[in-house]
């Protein structure tokens, strides 16, 4: 192989290098006007802590596709998160199904679960109490998340 050859590879090499760098790293960022919500686990044990986001409120979110009250708390969860963009996360928990092992790590008896960390990191509310922190940080805001989990009542079907 020629010097001009190996160059072009090196330089060729470089440029992919620093090409697949700068999309992981696009991966990372949320872009601007979307609100800040990831999948970050789907079944597997998971820390909390560490996915709490630095500077804003943290919603952790055990949900699994196939439960109906998940799938309508999921639009409220983001509609709030794009209203408060600045201040407010999203991480999604997918639990697959009870015998994964994240649902027995966190003790998941019931979806959608909620975890709430605050600005620094710090757990504030699990379980029903999140609806209430919620809205008393974000208002009638986080009231609609509550509203939209209530089930019918009976015989409304």
């Amino acid at each position: 192989m020629t010097r001009g050859a190996r160059t072009l590879m090196l330089i060729g090499g470089g440029l992919l290098l620093a090409g697949a760098a700068l999309g992981a790293y696009a991966l990372k960022r949320t872009p601007a006007g979307e609100p800040d919500v990831k999948i970050i686990a789907h079944g597997e044990r998971i820390d909390l802590a560490p996915h709490a986001v630095p500077g804003k409120y943290t919603v952790f979110d055990f949900y699994a596709v196939w439960c109906p009250p998940c799938r309508a708390l999921s639009p409220a969860l983001e509609k709030l998160a794009a209203r408060n963009r600045q201040t407010l996360a999203i991480r999604k928990v997918d639990i697959v199904d009870w015998t994964m092992p994240v649902a027995e790590q966190h003790g998941i008896q019931e979806l959608p679960y909620l975890v709430l960390f605050d600005k620094e990191g710090h757990q504030l509310a699990a379980g029903e109490k999140v609806f209430d922190e919620l809205a008393r940080l974000f208002g009638d805001a986080g009231l609609e998340l509550e509203r939209a989990t209530e089930k019918p009542p009976a015989g409304a079907m």
